[in-house]
């Protein structure tokens, strides 16, 4: 499990995962990228919702890719996960993708 004192310390609200079926359950963000952009919405400092829930998915390349058929699994996973809290019209999506050109 990923420390969330380590990714986003001093966040208010809940961090939790959602994992792509047949990707690896890796709770973290090796390259930063992720948890930087989260903390543009949720910082205690800096934050434009600062005591926001966030929920990570993380999509793994194959072979140095990103497949876009698992950024759309992640996508379902997303739409499911939404519609399983009762959280339409409440929810805000943010796909934060890097890797090479």
């Amino acid at each position: 499990m990923a420390n969330k004192a380590h990714l986003f310390p001093g966040i208010l609200g809940s961090i939790r995962w959602l994992f792509v079926p047949g990707e690896p359950e890796i709770q973290g963000d090796d390259i930063g990228h992720g948890s930087c952009v989260a903390s543009k919405v949720a910082s205690p400092s800096f934050g434009v919702a600062k005591s926001a829930n966030i929920v990570l998915v993380r999509v793994d390349p194959v072979d140095g890719k990103v497949l876009v058929s698992n950024v759309i699994a992640a996508w379902g996973v997303i739409a499911a996960d939404i519609t399983s809290k009762n959280m339409e019209q409440k929810a805000v999506v943010s796909s934060s993708m890097s890797g090479e050109r």
